[in-house]
């Protein structure tokens, strides 16, 4: 009977039956696509019901909903990024709404703006950003080589900040930094970081001059590797390696001689320069001028002299044969012990601190006067001592010859004591005469000798 009952209704009044029953709700809705301004919402079709869309701020909103076999989408816009909102979905049958499903959904946040580097090393960077909105209720999500790291959040200030170690020196890297909310990233901001790379060990400097100095050093790892030389005057010279095969080399030309110079040589990569090698290297001096010597009274020693050539250097280098090097850092040097009257050959070398200018040359004679003086004063000496022995050698033959001349005969006083002594005066007398006319008759055939008392004696 019942039954019978209601079909006879719902023949008289089809939709009778319906104006009383409340729809049911749908089951649930989900965000098919999402943007900062927009909100694609999915649901399961409900059959036979229209629907109303009653936003956060209460507008009701009739869908005209398009349909996809069994889902439903409807597309929500002019919405702000970064934003929960509220809305309750209702489903309506001839006028009658359900109690409504009530759901609550995000829009995507903004990107940062940009990322910069706040800080570099050959193993780190320290990445910033400003707050996206200075809103607090953002974090940030850092992807790096698939690797996704949720950065610290700073309560305070606008900026944020965070330190990526553990890396390379010298090497690019990508990364994508997403604003979150209420679960959701954003839809990335893209930016690629270059670490620091390393100096170069040393630099060499293969040949220096008076205006130029030659530098040498070993490339860099890794590829697209350029240097930048800064000078001392702040000059700044970019250097290509373009020899893949040999060490890189480069000559500083315009320089002054016996100067020093200091350089900074920085590897860069990517744009982005090492911490730089500090190096110093000075040009070879130009040779001094007017080299001379002035000698010193006794010659024993001699003065060396020099003109200062313009520019920086240390010192000077003498050499002497046979000797040490002897140094100064003056104009003269006075080198003793030497040998009177005696030549030496002397080398002189400028220094800028290790480095060696040409070598100038001169030739000295020591005083010789000291010599001549003890040579005359020997001669004399010897003289006088040959004409001592002469002397000496005549007095003595004219003391031999006085002395023969002078001497007694002692024959007759032999005799006469053999005799008996009183005949001996008697004897004496006779031999006396007989002597006399035997040097009588001599004398007439010899012409006699006289001896000149003031004739200086003769030596034989």
């Amino acid at each position: 009977m019942r039954i019978a009952f209601l079909l006879l209704c719902f023949c008289v009044d089809p939709l009778w039956g319906q104006s009383s029953v409340t729809p049911p709700n749908v089951a649930s809705v989900s965000v098919k696509a999402r943007t900062e301004t927009e909100l694609t919402l999915e649901w399961n079709k409900v059959t036979n019901v229209g629907y109303v869309l009653k936003y956060f701020n209460g507008t009701e909103i009739p869908l005209s909903a398009s349909m996809n076999g069994s889902m439903v989408t409807y597309t929500v816009s002019s919405l702000s990024a970064g934003t929960k909102y509220t809305f309750t979905l209702y489903t309506v049958l001839k006028g009658v709404r359900s109690s409504g499903f009530q759901f609550t959904v995000v829009t995507s946040p903004s990107n940062v703006a940009s990322v910069s580097v706040k800080a570099r090393s050959e193993i780190a960077v320290t990445l910033e950003w400003k707050k996206v909105h200075n809103r607090y209720s953002y974090i940030y999500l850092l992807r790096h080589n698939k690797t996704e790291t949720y950065t610290p959040i700073y309560w305070g200030g606008s900026v944020a900040t965070y330190t990526v170690s553990s890396l390379s020196p010298g090497t690019k890297y990508n990364f994508t930094l997403y604003t979150v909310f209420g679960g959701e990233r954003s839809s990335g901001y893209n930016f690629s970081v270059v670490t620091m790379p390393i100096n170069v060990p040393r630099v060499n400097v293969m040949q220096q001059s008076e205006n130029y100095l030659v530098l040498s050093w070993e490339k860099g790892n890794g590829n697209n590797i350029s240097y930048i030389l800064v000078h001392s005057n702040g000059t700044e010279t970019s250097i290509t390696d373009s020899d893949k095969n040999s060490p890189v080399t480069y000559t500083v030309t315009s320089l002054s001689p016996g100067t020093k110079y200091t350089f900074t040589l920085y590897t860069v990569f990517e744009g982005v320069r090492s911490r730089g090698l500090k190096f110093s290297s000075v040009t070879v001096s130009r040779t001094v001028t007017g080299l001379r010597c002035e000698r010193v009274s006794g010659g024993r020693a001699l003065v060396l002299i020099w003109n200062a050539p313009a520019g920086t250097w240390t010192g000077v280098e003498v050499l002497v044969e046979g000797r040490n090097p002897q140094y100064s850092n003056g104009t003269r040097l006075e080198i003793r012990d030497l040998q009177p009257a005696r030549w030496y050959h002397l080398t002189l070398k400028l220094l800028s601190g290790a480095i060696r200018s040409a070598t100038v040359s001169v030739s000295c004679q020591t005083d010789p006067k000291g010599v001549i003086a003890g040579a005359t004063l020997a001669a004399l000496f010897v003289v006088f001592v040959i004409c001592l022995g002469v002397c000496m050698k005549c007095r003595r033959s004219v003391l031999n010859r006085k002395s023969q001349r002078e001497k007694p005969t002692h024959s007759a006083p032999i005799q006469g004591l053999e005799e008996g002594g009183h005949n001996a005066p008697v004897q004496a007398k006779t031999r006396a005469s007989v002597q006399k006319k035997h040097l009588s008759r001599k004398q007439k055939s010899i012409k006699p000798l006289q001896d000149n008392p003031y004739q200086s004696p003769r030596c034989h």
